[in-house]
């Protein structure tokens, strides 16, 4: 099972400013700085926002070393005095005695948040308040500031609730008293007895502050906020009011609405909660116990870490002797070193986020690094020199990296971190497992034939908003536990499709469990059923597979991409199992699901039509019904011009879809694919953004059936080509019902007829608004748009099933006739 002594990685060792250490030596704030300008071997730095941070065990061992002289001892301090010494007893909460001096006690990170912990997900609810944070009310506080700032702000309050009840509530009242006095001057001036919002936002970050630093956490929040420039302070009290309103595991929720409005790169986008789940079960399961350490090399928002304690708790819960894991970060990024502390800090755990100036390999002495029963990380794809190496360092067990990239790099490191039994779970480009570069190919040899390499797990594409880059989960083991091959899983197919994404959902990662279970053959029994009760797996139908031997790994060009192993098809290649009948037998399963589902819309839809007035001939009857011009009803706003939202401006790797004719399909707008801009361009144009509830036509081309916007795109951009629909505030309309009528053939033959008769034909927002819509009451029309789009959702139901069984049809004949076992030449003889 390997060494269970701690390691001094995860002691707590914060990083500390000068203004701390000139407190811990109990000397003048001057004193330091001549310290650090007069002795060459005085501990470097880490810079965040500006500020100099040091490693507490640097400082005391630097400290160590420094007499105290004469004139300066304190009483009780002897000839060998050293402000180490002094240091060590400030931090145990004793200093020498002084008269009319009480000991002065240290603060100590509590255990616990002030509010019970929860192992529970984000609800609705939670939702629901993460989108109006993140939505219209997050511009308006921002003002000229970056949406960095505003997270900042968000996850200080947060932070704040969870671990000091008393500054939350002095916080939190003076802004419920801004809020009354309606301060409307923003950042200039006050009415009232109200602050301002410069002022709430200083008392803010000036109380966040003396929390974070207190534990040796990077950042100057004063500093960020007082970048954000709010319209009034209303606005920032409404900010704090939903902090208040949210649960205590909101927090993957904030970064994930972060990453919908921010563009970006490789090294800066967090890691989907679905796969972090994916990864940090896989690699318990693989393990077969609690783990009782874990290590993230490249730490983004303190996913992987964030994950490992709540699941932990979870365990405790059932076994309450069990010991609580201890976790461990590095990152170069002082933004990701602050929100990776913030998300261990609000569940209760004291923050081992180190912030670092190379890259983690680099770092290591003499092979003594950090030593986990777990690893698990995500790092940059496809980077080169991602910390700013001229050269490569590091003892390389399984040949040394190319300089054009880190990605096989951080895969030895991830193994060299490893406790005797430890498994690691890392992210990596589909490149790294196929490139033909001669060195890759080199260390990818290395690991397969040292057997420290025991799964690749091929993910679904689209998972990551900041890259479209393919991925894999590599799993590997520590090399004194060694496994004749590598399991190859083709998940690709899994997930479900939310905006531009593909979202892991929890049926997701039991399919990935179950399957990897059954055909783990080469693994020992695993011991340690906790986890997997935690999860409650059930024999659902795996996902397609292959255990392959080491030697035919190496002839096939060292290629770890599970689709070189796995047939197209998603079966197991070589004859290994019967890929016909397997396929066969998950088309029929499929076909199962749409018939019950479809067998579900059928009856919602006819209960519908039974209902009282809805199913009659006369269902209109003793209804009030008006007439009204669609101008009157809708703010009507034709797309921006090309010159604005040019093609040179799009690309697939954007964060903000564009919607053009050609996504409006069936009433709804779909994926936009590669049609996406910047967030940047975006923000310039912020009239022509969407949201929820919106109608979107064509202006120019095709007529085609306009189309609702959802929820989840709410926020992306028209083009030129669409108009949209906006039911005006004063005005007792369902879009939903209005789309009902836009879409009708009459209503599409009318705006055929009005479009300008051109090679291109084209509808001005003035003849879109002259069209004439019949309404009932509000509740009528609610009602008759919960038909519609039962009655949609019937048909859509229908036609899925009519295709799955129209593949199930050809996957059987496959397997009917497409194995025979003897063949023989046909003769007419």
């Amino acid at each position: 099972m390997g060494s269970t002594e701690p390691s001094p990685y995860y002691a707590e060792d914060p990083q500390i400013t000068r203004r701390r250490i000139a407190e811990l030596a109990d000397v003048t704030r001057p004193t330091v700085t001549v310290w650090e300008r007069r002795s060459a071997d005085f501990p470097t730095p880490r810079r965040a926002d500006g500020t100099g941070y040091f490693l507490q065990s640097d400082i005391l061992g630097w400290l160590d070393g420094r007499p105290v002289p004469l004139h300066l001892r304190q009483p009780g301090e002897g000839p060998n005095a050293t402000y180490g010494a002094r240091a060590r007893r400030s931090l145990a909460g004793v200093r020498g005695e002084q008269p009319d001096q009480p000991a002065r006690a240290v603060a100590r990170f509590p255990t616990q948040p002030s509010r019970p912990l929860t192992t529970e997900r984000p609800d609705q609810r939670d939702r629901a308040v993460v989108q109006e944070l993140m939505g219209r009310l997050a511009d308006q506080v921002r003002g000229s500031g970056s949406m960095e700032n505003y997270l900042h702000l968000v996850f200080g309050l947060q932070f704040l609730r969870a671990t000091s009840g008393d500054r939350w509530e002095t916080v939190r009242a003076r802004s419920e008293a801004a809020a009354k006095a309606g301060n409307g001057h923003g950042r200039s001036g006050a009415a009232g007895t109200g602050a301002t919002g410069a002022e709430l936002l200083d008392l803010i970050g000036r109380t966040v502050d003396e929390e974070v630093r207190r534990l040796g956490m990077l950042r100057s929040f004063t500093a960020s906020l007082s970048k954000l420039t709010p319209r009034k302070a209303g606005d920032v009290a409404r900010v704090v009011d939903l902090v208040g309103r949210l649960g205590d595991n909101a927090f993957q929720l904030v970064i994930d609405e972060y990453e919908r409005h921010a563009r970006l790169r490789s090294r800066e986008f967090f890691t989907p909660q679905g796969l972090v789940r994916v990864m940090a079960a896989i690699a318990r399961t693989s393990l077969g116990r609690a783990p009782l350490t874990v290590y993230d090399p490249y730490v983004r928002g303190g996913e992987f870490l964030a994950e490992s304690v709540a699941v932990s708790e979870g365990v405790r819960t059932m076994h309450p002797e069990a010991e609580p894991v201890k976790v461990f970060g590095q990152t170069t990024s002082p933004d990701a070193a602050l929100l990776a502390s913030l998300n261990l800090a609000l569940r209760g755990v004291r923050p081992r986020v180190r912030l670092v100036r190379e890259a983690p390999w680099a770092a290591v002495q003499d092979g003594e690094g950090p030593a986990a029963d777990l690893v698990l990380t995500n790092p940059p794809f496809n980077m080169k020199d991602s910390a700013g190496e001229a050269c490569r360092t590091g003892t390389w067990a399984y040949g040394a990296p190319p300089l054009d990239n880190d990605n096989l790099a951080y895969a030895q490191h991830v193994l060299a971190s490893l406790r005797p039994g430890g498994r690691a779970a890392i992210v990596m480009p589909n490149k790294a497992g196929n490139s033909r570069s001669g060195a890759e190919t080199a260390i990818r040899g290395a690991i397969v034939e040292a057997g420290v390499l025991e799964c690749v797990i091929g993910m679904p594409a689209k998972l990551f908003s900041g890259t479209a880059v393919p991925v894999s989960v590599w799993l590997l083991r520590h090399p004194a536990e060694p496994c004749d091959g590598v399991l190859f899983l083709d998940a690709r197919h899994l997930g479900v499709k939310k905006g531009s994404r593909r979202v892991l959902s929890e049926d997701d990662l039991q399919v990935i469990l179950d399957t990897y279970r059954k055909e783990s053959g080469h693994l020992s029994p695993l011991t340690y059923p906790a986890y997997e009760d935690q999860y409650g797996l059930y024999g659902s139908r795996p996902v397609p597979s292959a255990l392959v031997e080491r030697q035919r790994i190496l002839d096939r060009d060292c290629s770890l991409n599970p689709l070189d192993h796995i047939s197209a098809k998603g079966v197991v290649a070589d004859g290994e199992a019967d890929s016909a009948e397997d396929a066969s037998s998950r088309a029929w399963l499929e076909v199962e699901v749409l018939r019950e589902s479809s067998i579900q819309k059928d009856a919602h839809a006819a209960s519908l039509c039974g209902e009282d007035g809805m199913g009659g001939s006369d269902w209109g009857d003793g209804q009030e019904w008006i007439e009204a011009k669609l101008a009157d009803l809708c703010e009507i706003k034709a797309g921006p011009s090309f010159t604005r939202v040019g093609s040179k401006d799009r690309g697939p790797d954007e964060p903000v879809p564009v919607v053009f004719p050609r996504h409006l399909k069936d009433g709804r707008v779909t994926d936009t694919g590669v049609d996406r801009v910047s967030m940047e361009l975006a923000d310039r144009h912020p009239h022509y953004r969407l949201r929820e509830g919106d109608i979107l036509c064509v202006r120019s081309g095709k007529t085609a059936r306009p189309a609702l916007v959802q929820a989840e795109q709410t926020g992306w951009l028209m083009s030129p080509n669409v108009i949209r629909l906006r039911v005006r505030e004063d005005r007792e309309v369902d879009p939903e019902y209005l789309l009902g009528w836009l879409s009708r053939p009459e209503s599409i033959a009318w705006i055929e007829d009005r479009s300008a008769a051109t090679a291109a034909p084209s509808i001005s927002t003035a003849s879109l608004g002259g069209m004439t819509v019949r309404l009932p009451g509000l509740e009528r029309q609610l009602r008759i748009a919960e038909l519609l789009r039962s009655l949609e959702e019937q048909a859509r139901a229908h036609l899925e099933l009519a295709t799955a069984v129209t593949r199930a049809r050809s996957l059987l004949a496959e397997q009917l006739m497409g194995r025979a076992s003897q063949l023989r030449p046909f003769s007419s003889s």
